[in-house]
């Protein structure tokens, strides 16, 4: 699976890439712009030469003559860069002065108006021809003139607008790439503080210090360190409940065994083991006990989901599991409720467990000959469902409850 972006990179193309599109249609609006500007200015040129052309030809004995200086030749073919190329001729197309060749000229020129510019190409290089209807005497003229001085205008403009766009762009992108840092920089800064915090701290961060933004996730933060404070503390207390607990079945079973094994009578190394069960069951029972208690503790865990349940038939059903240990401790177990459903909405292994320990309780403590009752009742008071264990032991005292 792909790696996701960072946040940084994320932020950079974010905003570098409108800046980089904005530079390049930048860059195209001047380049049209140098384009247009450089056509402008030379079309103008030619249409002026067109014009002037124009005005050289006059009626002789009822034709169109047309006599150009010697002089106007010499300027029109004194262009270092491009050539000019030139024609005149009647409006039926009759040729009356210049080259010969030069591409036909547009026949839906309006006489008197503005000079028409197309592109042609003429003798294999790309020309500008600008043509000419005159209405008096009507003749058609048309200027050509080759497209170096053009572009060479077009490269100089674009060139200084482009330049200057270029360094912009770098320095914005410069300034991006200063900005995403600096804005980050909180962020960095909780990152370390994190990575330099103690896992065991209580230290909460305070969101002031973050920006506004930032600080649900800091709040988040401080929820998430809070909720494992608390399983780290339930952890600890599990453990040192665990030690403490299990210290007494523990001793108990290294005694019995070490006794059994020393004795050489079968019989009274059986007496031994038998008396081994109970200190066995012991320790089962409160190793259940324990992790039953650390599930109830743990804040963190997903709740286990609850369920729609009889009260009285679960009571029943533990009471049933217990009998038999019941009888060995001659104590007379009995269970007292309802032959109807009493029905409550929980968790049946957590019930289970909190009646096991109070059932473990009783045959524990109470004497022989004792009667111990499990008593359940429905919702007579108002107050929900009871369930009680009744004894006739010593009771637990006032100032230990």
């Amino acid at each position: 699976m792909r790696e996701p972006r960072s946040l940084r990179t994320r932020l950079l193309l974010s905003l570098a890439v409108p800046v980089t599109v904005l530079a390049a249609v930048a860059g195209w609006a001047a380049w049209q712009h140098a384009r247009g500007f450089a056509t402008e200015t030379y079309d103008r040129w030619i249409g002026d030469s067109a014009v002037a052309l124009s005005q050289l030809a006059v009626r002789r004995d009822g034709r169109v003559v047309v006599d150009v200086p010697l002089a106007a030749e010499h300027m029109l073919a004194s262009d270092q860069r491009d050539r000019i190329y030139w024609r005149i001729e009647t409006v039926d197309g009759r040729f009356l002065a210049g080259h010969r060749d030069l591409p036909t000229m547009p026949r839906a020129l309006v006489p008197g108006a503005a000079p028409v510019c197309v592109d042609r190409e003429y003798r294999g290089e790309p020309v500008r021809v600008a043509s000419y209807r005159a209405s008096d005497p009507p003749i058609v003229v048309a200027v050509a003139e080759t497209t170096r001085k053009r572009a060479s205008l077009r490269d100089e403009l674009l060139a200084d607008a482009v330049l200057p766009a270029l360094g912009i762009l770098l320095l914005s992108v410069v300034a991006v790439f200063a900005g995403v840092n600096r804005g980050l920089a909180p962020l960095d800064a909780l990152a370390m503080r994190l990575r330099a915090r103690r896992p065991d701290s209580d230290e909460r961060i305070d969101p002031a210090d973050a920006p506004r933004e930032v600080r649900p996730l800091v709040e988040a933060l401080d929820d998430l360190l809070e909720r494992q404070g608390a399983m780290l503390d339930a952890q600890r207390r599990f453990t040192a409940d665990a030690a403490h607990q299990l210290r007494t079945p523990l001793t108990g079973l290294r005694t019995q065994a070490e006794l059994a094994l020393r004795d050489p009578d079968p019989v009274a190394a059986r007496a031994a083991l038998e008396r081994l069960l109970p200190v066995t069951q012991d320790a089962s029972r409160l190793v259940a006990q324990l992790l039953a208690t650390a599930r109830a503790e743990d804040a963190t865990a997903t709740p286990a989901p609850r369920e729609t349940l009889d009260l009285a038939a679960l009571a029943r059903e533990v009471t049933a599991d217990w009998v038999p240990r019941a009888l060995a401790a001659d104590l007379d177990l009995g269970f007292d409720g309802p032959d109807a459903a009493v029905p409550i909405h929980g968790d049946r292994l957590l019930l289970r467990e909190a009646l096991g320990n109070l059932l473990d309780n009783a045959i524990k403590y109470c004497p022989r000959g004792s009667h111990v009752t499990v008593r359940v009742a429905a919702d007579a008071t108002g107050t929900g469902p009871t369930l009680a264990v009744v004894d006739d032991g010593p009771g637990v005292p006032a100032s230990e409850r």
